[in-house]
């Protein structure tokens, strides 16, 4: 109990000292103005924007900024500010002086931006932004056997390996023991939907799709290659299988009665986890292991191999919120003949040019994060940052790339929107397993697989080894 005091007096006095902070700024905001001044100071758009300094320089969601310069005019209603391209909101302008709140998770260094008319220029220093992380347990007691799925969120005993989240809150999660659990946090509800009894497999990722909240899902098991799963909300999510009706391989080569491209093992061309929709061109999307990228049509159920990416396991996939043609993949660690470069790392791909290169591989591939396949954590600019095997993946609305980084025991983040792009662990001390829930000091996790985003920008973690699914609440 006396933790839990010293900690709320923590809070509480945090809370109070932001609180004095953001109020002082109001009013030295407001004391700038010239009360005697009857008319509204114009930007001239024939003079330059002059930008010279603004205060505090860093800070969290919300906070309030003020932005030193000249010709900025009175009216606020014609000046944007951009911290990394995340719009702010503008309360107030003097002229020289505008009065800005923080947006949410910009960026942890944010080039900030002032936009007037047709002029548009950068402040010389950088804003450094401070995320608010907390995470709590959602479900789970820690036990992963035997299953309990019946007897409250907290009773819960299971081994949580992916998860996905839909439009309506309902959190989807797979058991290792081969089932596929729906969660409701306001119902403290769990639910069985499938089972290794209907040929459900667990190490299958978890999507959404964007038009009708309805759960996709590949398929793990040998000589399925062309079968998929879905889960519909109208129907209870009662569990339906769709199969691919015809090939057009595309100039790649499949030996009669097998599955494999010449020359990877034959499983890896059966195995597929994803089935993702794409919004912008609407058919589905998925990646075998081979390294095969196959679009399908979901009228006809046809399929076309559309070129490969480097052979070998990810499962992460997953679409850009605002690049709808972009998909991003993260390569596993695991070790595979011919992976090679693509180790512990971060891609894209633009799902809609086929021009192909070297051995066949999609010339748009791009490899994002740091040039080495060593497993290690390091945060900064995406080109350099380093993963230690990354798991699954899951965009915000803002486009923010959330990673479950399974063998660093925490959460990162990619800011896709901001040049360059850059990576910061969200939640969770690097390299250091645990199972601590509280704020971004205090937070552990223990081999995390799966991660999803819901609407309001939680984000959702199956906390593997630590038999718990988590909720890290992020600002």
């Amino acid at each position: 109990m006396k933790i839990f005091d010293h900690y709320l007096i923590r809070q509480v006095n945090n809370t109070f000292c932001r609180c004095l902070a953001v109020t002082g700024l109001a009013v030295f905001f407001l004391a700038s103005c010239n009360p005697h001044q009857d008319e509204k100071t114009a930007y001239d758009p024939n003079q330059p924007i002059e930008l010279t300094s603004f205060h505090p320089d860093s800070g969290r969601i919300r906070e309030m900024i003020l932005l030193d310069g000249k010709n900025f005019g009175s009216d606020p209603s014609i000046i944007k500010v951009f911290f990394n391209e995340r719009e702010a909101k503008v309360i107030g302008s003097t002229g020289t002086r505008i009065l800005v709140a923080v947006p949410r998770m910009p960026g942890d260094t944010c080039t900030v931006t002032v936009e007037i008319g047709e002029q548009r220029k950068n402040y010389f220093n950088r804003f450094r932004y401070q995320v608010a992380a907390s995470v709590t347990t959602v479900a789970g007691n820690g036990t992963g056997s035997p299953k309990i799925f019946d007897q409250g969120l907290d009773k819960t005993q299971l081994i949580p390996v992916y998860i996905g989240a839909d439009k309506e809150f309902n959190i989807f999660v797979t058991d290792n023991g081969d089932n596929l659990l729906r969660i409701n946090e306001e119902e403290n509800l769990i639910q069985l939907i499938a089972n290794a009894a209907q040929g459900f497999n667990h190490r299958c990722q978890i999507s959404v799709n964007p038009r009708t909240n309805v759960i996709q899902m590949g398929a793990e098991n040998a000589g399925n290659r062309d079968r998929f799963a879905f889960f519909d909300p109208k129907k209870s999510w009662a569990m339906t299988y769709k199969y691919i009706k015809e090939w057009d391989l595309n100039g790649y080569q499949l030996p009669a009665g097998a599955a494999p491209i010449t020359p990877v093992p034959a499983n890896h061309f059966e195995t597929h986890h994803h089935c993702l929709f794409c919004e912008a061109d609407e058919m589905y999307y998925t990646r075998y292991q081979s390294g095969a990228l196959v679009r399908i049509d979901p009228d006809t159920w046809n399929a076309k191999i559309i070129g490969m990416t480097p052979v070998g396991i990810a499962y992460g996939l997953a679409f850009h919120p605002f690049n709808k043609n972009e998909l991003w993949i993260a390569y596993d660690g695991v070790a595979e003949a011919n992976t090679g470069a693509y180790a512990h790392s971060i891609c894209r791909v633009n799902v809609l040019d086929e021009t192909k290169g070297d051995n066949g591989i999609l010339a748009s591939l791009e490899r994002l994060s740091g040039p080495s396949t060593a497993p290690d954590h390091r945060d900064g600019p995406l080109e350099l940052a380093q993963f230690n095997v990354p798991r699954a993946i899951s965009f915000d609305a803002d486009g923010n790339l959330f990673i479950g980084d399974c063998n660093n025991h925490c959460v990162r983040m990619i800011n896709t929107m901001s040049n360059p792009m850059t990576v910061e662990t969200t939640i969770g001390i690097p390299g250091i397993a645990g199972m601590v829930n509280g704020n971004k000091e205090e937070a552990r996790f223990n081999g995390l697989h799966g991660i999803a985003t819901d609407a309001e920008g939680s984000v959702f973690v199956s906390d593997y080894r630590n038999n718990r699914v988590r909720k890290v609440a992020i600002e």
